[in-house]
């Protein structure tokens, strides 16, 4: 079998956890499951807390050491959440009338608990995105492999030139779970303009140029312009990931 290599995939934004999942039951049906090692969303799994309709803080999912997390809700009653093997539930509640639901642990990205007596929830979500509408799969990538995935929903296609899906180093993709384990700067000072042309420095996109579109100052992220699939294609990155071409 020849080398796994590492590809960037082109997904519907939002949808990575998804297409993640779709493309895992693909491969299982089509039994081709050893031709994939890996699919990787640059992302991170996390459970963000919320009472009375505001957020009130969030904590990786999957943590080194289990984590109790008490949040108040509605008249200063708590529920106390466990987050522990990549799983959470209530270890404890103040709820007297209407119990929290549901009554068994969570441990997927979109499912919640919910104690909707004193207003509080607790919801597993995916932050942290360095690419969003991009995930990674290491394959042994033939004709066959790429028409199974590309028929996978919401999958747009690969990142490619000349019509062949270009490779993404393994330094690259270390670097990027090292950037995910330290946690994702913030950058505030604003050093960009819109129109301003840039260089791509980081990431599977490295060395290719476009132009800012958009400015998110409170974030420190930028949409930039890349010519990908032949056309303009919008990328959201980091504003220490870009660096301005004079």
């Amino acid at each position: 079998m020849a080398e796994k290599k590492w590809y960037t995939l082109h997904v519907q934004s939002g949808f990575e956890f998804r297409v993640k999942a779709n493309l895992e039951k693909a491969l299982k049906e089509e039994g081709v499951e050893d031709k994939v090692e890996e699919i990787f969303i640059p992302a991170v799994e996390k459970v963000v807390f919320k009472a009375l309709g505001k957020e009130k803080g969030e904590v990786p999912l999957h943590t080194e050491e289990p984590k109790s997390i008490e949040i108040e809700g509605d008249e200063g009653k708590t529920v106390t959440f466990r987050v522990e093997n990549g799983q959470v539930w209530v270890e404890s509640c103040q709820c007297e009338k209407k119990k929290c639901t549901p009554d068994k642990p969570i441990s997927r990205i979109g499912q919640k608990i919910k104690c909707p007596e004193n207003r509080v929830e607790a919801k597993i979500e995916l932050r942290d995105r360095l690419y969003p509408g991009y995930i990674f799969i290491k394959a042994d990538l033939d004709k066959d492999l790429q028409s199974l995935i590309r028929r996978v929903p919401r999958v747009l296609g690969f990142v490619s030139a000349g019509g062949k899906p270009v490779t993404v180093s393994e330094a690259e993709i270390q670097a990027m779970k090292e950037r995910l384990k330290r946690g994702v700067p913030r950058i505030r000072k604003l050093k960009f303009d819109i129109g301003d042309k840039v260089k791509i420095k980081e990431g599977p996109f490295i060395g290719f140029e476009g132009t800012i579109s958009e400015i998110d100052p409170e974030h420190g992220k930028l949409i930039v312009l890349v010519n990908i699939f032949d056309r303009q294609t919008p990328v959201e990155l980091e504003f220490d990931q870009v660096e301005k071409i004079s």
